[in-house]
């Protein structure tokens, strides 16, 4: 598991994710406007009810896989 802390509150961190996160802003960059409302209201419901925060902030723990391949 890996500890994800952000300051701001998941509508945020879905907006933080749409602006810097590659594979997130290309998404939606892919969507029309409708498309776009859509995935940013999904991702803020995933978002919320993982966050473990009391206060204004998003603490969520999340999995990570590393997988390293060679030839």
């Amino acid at each position: 598991m890996c500890p994800l802390q952000y300051p701001f509150p998941p509508s945020q961190v879905v907006e933080f994710y749409r602006l810097y996160f590659g594979p997130v802003n290309r998404a939606f960059a892919a969507l029309d406007a409708d498309g776009q409302a859509a995935l940013r209201r999904d991702l803020e419901q995933l978002w919320s009810a993982h966050n473990r925060a009391k206060d204004n902030s998003t603490q969520v723990a999340a999995e990570y896989l590393e997988v390293i391949a060679t030839r």
